[in-house]
């Protein structure tokens, strides 16, 4: 899947949009959604934030990992009662970076699974994981970034892999 869906490219929203496009990711081939039902998602997560004064932060530095599981919870609470959407923080502080990248690899593969990186350096930015091969991160971006050069961690940029999201949906 394509990403769908796009952030302005000053709004730091990249949190909402890797959330939204994570549960579109994780449930390809499960159920489809509307046009209408994720601008539904986009529009209660973003009234959310602003009734508990939070929009104007992530407008100015972004989201934290806990704004943005709260985005997954207010999608999950949108979806018909035969679609389940889980997610979980596989890693710890301690976990190094090239031992996160192959356990992600193998779950990137994986049908109904999708991955929320988080990256800090010269890029503060949420993003989907595509695929890893040996020498690059590809992402699936809802700002058009399209990979990280494994070469560059952490020179250039790293990745927050205690705050990694693994998003699952199955029908139940």
């Amino acid at each position: 899947m394509e990403t769908k869906y796009s952030q302005g490219n000053c709004d730091n929203l990249c949190g909402v949009y890797a959330s939204i496009n994570a549960a579109l990711l994780s449930t390809e081939g499960v159920t489809k959604f509307s046009r209408k039902q994720v601008r539904n998602w986009f529009q209660l997560i973003i009234a959310d934030l602003a009734k508990r004064r939070k929009l104007l932060e992530v407008h100015k530095v972004g989201s934290s990992v806990e704004l943005v599981e709260g985005y997954l919870n207010t999608i999950r609470e949108q979806l018909a009662n035969n679609i389940e959407l889980t997610y979980y923080k596989p890693f710890t502080f301690k976990t190094r970076t090239t031992t996160a990248l192959k356990k992600l690899s193998a779950i990137s593969q994986q049908s109904n699974k999708a991955v929320i990186i988080g990256i800090e350096g010269f890029y503060d930015h949420w993003s989907l994981v595509s695929k890893i091969t040996s020498d690059r991160v590809f992402l699936n971006d809802s700002d058009g970034l399209k990979y990280l050069n494994i070469k560059s961690i952490p020179k250039r940029y790293d990745l927050t892999v205690e705050d990694t999201i693994v998003v699952t949906a199955k029908e139940v």
